[in-house]
């Protein structure tokens, strides 16, 4: 039920979003997204692989009952992706009390043929990674589905725009922030969330 909640509310997001689209990405404004009923899509609990290594449920084990900012990136991308994984770097360095214990990142690869664990994690590296950012790939036919779930999807994948979610899944509240959020606004929406009930 709170993976169809999110996926509804991810794609109203997105239907608001596309009408001021370019306002949105200059100013690197949020949008939160409305209540909304019930979906018949959902985020897909698909198999993807840490830059670990390590094999994990992307639903069950990254987003379940967790609050988390989620991005999308691929390694090769000169553009948008160095300052999202500096801005995700900058937060772990300024939120080290709470990220990886009651907030958590996670950043998608968009171009998961390229994009093997062993390139996810050298390129975190650049960026100080620490536990509590997760970086996935994997199949590209099922990170199409959660892309697509999530209304991240694009066919021009190395052109996308920087958008980070961030939504508490226990209370079904998510935000899309478009364009590049400081470390510190970002954690303030964290926290935001985390202090919500069932927030962790």
């Amino acid at each position: 039920m709170k993976r169809a909640f999110l996926a509804l509310t991810l794609i109203v997001a997105a239907t608001v979003a596309e009408a001021d689209a370019c306002d949105l990405h200059k100013a690197g404004a949020k949008h939160e997204t409305p209540p909304a009923a019930a979906a018949a899509s959902t985020i897909p609990d698909v198999k993807v692989v840490t830059q670990d290594g390590k094999t994990v449920d992307f639903y069950s084990d990254l987003i379940k009952g967790k609050v988390v900012a989620v991005n999308f990136v691929f390694t090769s991308c000169t553009t948008v992706c160095p300052p999202l994984g500096a801005m995700f770097g900058k937060l772990q360095e300024q939120h080290a009390s709470r990220i990886g214990k009651d907030e958590h990142l996670v950043s998608i690869s968009i171009d998961p043929e390229v994009d093997t664990p062993e390139r996810l994690k050298a390129w975190s590296k650049k960026f100080g990674a620490r536990p509590g950012w997760t970086l996935v790939t994997g199949k590209k036919d099922d990170i199409v589905r959660i892309l697509k779930a999530m209304n991240a999807w694009s066919a021009d994948y190395v052109n996308h725009q920087p958008v980070t979610i961030v939504g508490n899944d226990a209370t079904g509240t998510w935000k899309r922030s478009y364009g590049f959020t400081t470390a510190a606004k970002l954690a303030v929406m964290l926290d935001e969330l985390s202090a919500q009930e069932g927030g962790r």
